[in-house]
């Protein structure tokens, strides 16, 4: 089971695109994949592990740099979203 949310970085034009494992199972390669899928430029990564599984962030901006919308932002979590519980789908 997977979380996913967005946050606006309080200072600069970065997002972050948060996703929160139950499992200690990397998302890093599916989600990369996705988001170049759309035309998003990953800056950063970080993945933690926490109490509950496995927490990733992802810095993000448009390609060109330009920070991400808050419609954009709902369009790219529902479609890792998707593609996520597609795997969880699969796994069980």
């Amino acid at each position: 089971m997977y979380e996913v949310r967005f946050t606006e970085k309080a200072a600069g034009i970065v997002s972050v695109l948060e996703v929160q494992a139950a499992a200690r199972r990397s998302v890093l390669e599916k989600v990369r994949h996705l988001l170049f899928e759309l035309r998003v430029q990953i800056v950063r990564v970080e993945s933690t592990v926490v109490e509950s599984g496995l927490l990733e962030r992802f810095h993000v901006v448009e390609l060109d740099g330009a920070p991400i919308s808050k419609r954009r932002a709902a369009r790219v979590r529902g479609t890792v979203r998707r593609a996520l519980r597609g795997d969880d789908e699969r796994a069980a």
